[in-house]
């Protein structure tokens, strides 16, 4: 069949699709035997004994499934006497009670949209006033908001034994914590080196603001983490801080945040880990120029070589094999650990 031409091919469709509905007959498109059950989904050739019946069609494909989010996880629990305590807490508890009028904890720190309390989503070693204490927990307040911590969470904020010039300690600095050289000591005051915002500080603290490391693991010992469990990177390290250690068994934070597909891990910030799979680092012992080295970075995670040295090693510049643009800058004491005996350095 031939048309003019002035005729477009969209005309035309809907001739035909016209045509059809009206019930048009063609030899291409006879009559329905049942006018009154055809449809434009029924076929026309229909047997008699099953006039509902449609052709089998290829099954519709289904768009693939999103991932399942994390769920979320309850880090807070507000009891009734409005003390703020950490609900996800796994680790030992009972400690030796705290006396002195100030103790280093892992305190909260993760503020949330709308709350005027910090939440345990995120914690850090903190230096605290004792508000009361005992073998249990130490509580403490904060911004009219009050904090329970473990006891196991918590020492005594009192003057280091043994510390002498050239020490590495842990030093509170602006709320928190820095990892510090000691330059000057005397009976009641160490002034601690400091490399912040790629600056060399110097603050001179009582010596109560000054906590020593436990080591090699310990509250506040610095590693590299491993989570051998199965995981999608069981051979991928990360930074890592000490919060406790009970048997062969260690808690320890880490910046990264895991999410989907990685378990227990998901949502937490703080990890049971067997110790293992930690790599403690030595802050002690500064590393030289050229020495293999092991630490993550925002892109890449694994071995590495140290570039350059500030401060007698209160920061380093690394270089990557396969990484020859890290987004980091500077890595800060604390975060590079010689590299395994076992591990190939970068070069």
């Amino acid at each position: 069949m031939s048309y003019p031409k002035l005729v477009s091919p969209a005309i035309l469709a809907t001739l035909v699709l016209t045509v059809a509905a009206c019930g048009g007959s063609s030899a291409e498109n006879p009559p329905p035997a049942d006018p009154a059950k055809a449809t434009a989904t029924t076929p026309t050739a229909v047997p008699s004994a099953a006039p509902t019946a449609t052709p089998t069609a290829a099954p519709e494909a289904k768009p693939a499934a999103e991932p399942e989010k994390p769920k979320e996880l309850v880090h807070d629990v507000d009891g009734p006497d409005g003390i703020r305590r950490w609900a996800l807490w796994d680790g030992p508890k009972t400690g030796a009670a705290i006396t002195t009028p100030k103790a280093w904890v892992v305190a909260p720190n993760m503020g949330r949209l709308g709350e005027t309390k910090d939440s345990f989503g995120a914690v850090r070693i903190k230096l605290v006033t004792v508000l009361k204490a005992d073998a249990n927990e130490v509580v403490y307040e904060e911004r009219g908001n009050k904090y329970a911590v473990p006891a196991a969470l918590a020492r005594p904020a009192v003057a280091p034994k043994g510390l002498k010039k050239g020490a590495f300690a842990i030093c509170n600095f602006g709320q928190s914590h820095w990892v510090g050289r000691i330059e000057a000591v005397d009976a009641k005051s160490a002034t601690c080196a400091l490399r912040f915002m790629k600056k060399l500080r110097k603050e001179k603290l009582p010596l109560e603001e000054v906590l020593a490391f436990e080591t090699p693991l310990g509250m506040g010992s610095y590693v590299m983490v491993r989570f051998a469990d199965g995981g999608p990177d069981p051979d991928t390290s990360y930074a890592g801080q000490v919060f406790a250690v009970s048997g062969e068994d260690a808690w320890v934070t880490v910046e990264t945040q895991f999410g989907n597909g990685y378990g227990a891990r998901e949502g937490r910030r703080v990890h049971k880990v067997k110790t293992a799979n930690l790599t403690p680092i030595d802050v002690s012992k500064p590393l030289a120029v050229g020495a293999p080295c092991l630490t993550e970075d925002v892109v890449r995670f694994g071995a590495c070589t140290v570039k350059q040295v500030f401060d007698g090693g209160l920061g380093y510049v690394l270089t990557f094999k396969d990484n020859p643009s890290p987004v980091q800058e500077e890595w800060d004491l604390g975060t590079v650990a010689p590299l395994p005996k076992e591990a190939k350095p970068a070069k």
